[in-house]
């Protein structure tokens, strides 16, 4: 059945506006010539002239008339577009929490169309044109695990992310600081051992660890890239109740095993435009027990696999001081399938620091398509590896 068209479809705005001003210049113009015909007495009778004066100020008012509904229907429409706009922004900031980056986009793409009839036609075409290119090229972030300095004089990881945000790229970079931590244990005297990896963390040991993790070394890293003219925001893994977890080793005292992951805060500051620096660490569940204590320590490569997983993420890089995985002989493995890195971890081949990573990797494939283990310490190591170009391990 054919949609009848509505009468602001017959009758567009400007058409409604055209028309009464046709109305009001013609009313106006024969009120004067009226007036001016019974001025010098030339109709037949003076009602007839009144008449004609009456009948001019019609017309004049029929015009007005006109015109004010036109204008009245550009308000109705102003705001009517308006109120779209906001609830489209609205709803653009809820799928971004949501991690629905196509919604998000959409509703975006829509609050900027609704004055698309204000806006000049060159404008708006290079706004589809970057929106299509957007929408074609859809980027999931990558995660990407770096220590807690850098690793020498070559080292641009720094430089990297910078870069690759710049690209339009999602960098989320989620941050270690061991050898910092276990100098300030040092410093005050504090002894530290580990066990497959992780740090043994008691009480005071965990003090010192929030402090310099989630103070001085993220705040570091955080400084240098905005000083390097990158756009960068600080998180913890206890901001936002980023990361949830519980103790499922005590032996290991205050070391969290990963529940679950709140990724809304890494969201938001990536909706923001701005990279999110991660120290690692957990809110642990207050179910738990009665322990007051709410911090638990995480290792940073657990807490990055964890957060790539949870955003889906397109790539998960580690950056580390050696090559990568090497063999019984010292050899980088170039790549690796779940089962063999499995079965390097079970014959003693893959040992101390490195299981953490390769662990990682594991857990996050059932959602990143990659991940890879790379050497650091070699200038655009990072770029290399996104752009598929790197040395290292690959994991998938």
């Amino acid at each position: 059945m054919t949609k009848k068209p509505t009468l602001q479809e017959k009758l567009p705005t400007s058409r409604l506006r055209g028309l009464g001003l046709f109305f009001f210049i013609s009313g106006l113009f024969f009120a004067v010539t009226s007036g001016f015909l019974y001025g010098f007495e030339l109709v037949v009778s003076r009602e007839i002239g009144l008449a004609l004066i009456a009948l001019s100020l019609g017309w004049i008012s029929t015009g007005l008339g006109l015109i004010c509904w036109g204008q009245g229907r550009d308000f109705a429409e102003t705001m009517r577009a308006m109120g779209n706009l906001v609830f489209h922004e609205k709803i653009a900031i809820l799928s971004s929490y949501l991690g629905k980056q196509p919604e998000q986009v959409a509703h975006d793409r829509q609050a900027a169309l609704e004055f698309e009839k204000w806006v000049q036609p060159r404008l708006k075409q290079e706004f589809e044109e970057l929106w299509q290119e957007f929408f074609d090229n859809e980027r999931k972030p990558i995660v990407v695990k770096i220590g807690g300095s850098t690793l020498g004089s070559h080292d641009t990881t720094l430089r990297d992310l910078i870069t690759l945000q710049r690209r339009g790229f999602l960098p989320v970079v989620v941050h270690g600081g061991g050898n910092k931590v276990t100098e300030w244990l040092e410093k005050m005297g504090i002894s530290t051992n580990f066990v497959r990896g992780l740090r043994v963390t008691d009480e005071e040991t965990l003090r010192v660890v929030t402090a310099v993790l989630a103070g001085l070394v993220n705040k570091e890293l955080v400084a240098a890239i905005n000083s390097m003219e990158g756009k960068a925001i600080g998180l913890s893994g206890v901001d936002g109740a980023l990361i949830q977890a519980r103790i499922e080793k005590p032996g290991l005292g205050y070391v969290g095993e990963v529940v679950k992951v709140n990724p809304e805060s890494v969201i938001t500051v990536l909706s923001a435009g701005y990279m999110p620096v991660i120290a690692p660490g957990g809110l642990k569940l207050s179910d738990e027990d009665n322990d007051p204590i709410m911090l638990l320590n995480i290792n940073g490569d657990i807490s990055a696999s964890e957060i790539a997983l949870a955003l889906k993420a397109d790539n998960l890089i580690f950056l580390t001081d050696v090559p990568g995985v090497q063999d019984s002989e010292g050899k980088l493995i170039p790549s690796l399938s779940p089962d063999e890195a499995k079965s390097l971890i079970d014959s003693g081949v893959i040992t101390g620091g490195m299981i953490p990573k390769v662990e990682g990797c594991l857990r996050a494939l059932s959602s990143v398509s990659s991940t890879q283990i790379i050497d650091g310490r070699n200038e655009g190591a990072l770029l290399a590896a996104v752009e598929g170009n790197g040395n290292g391990t690959t994991i998938e």
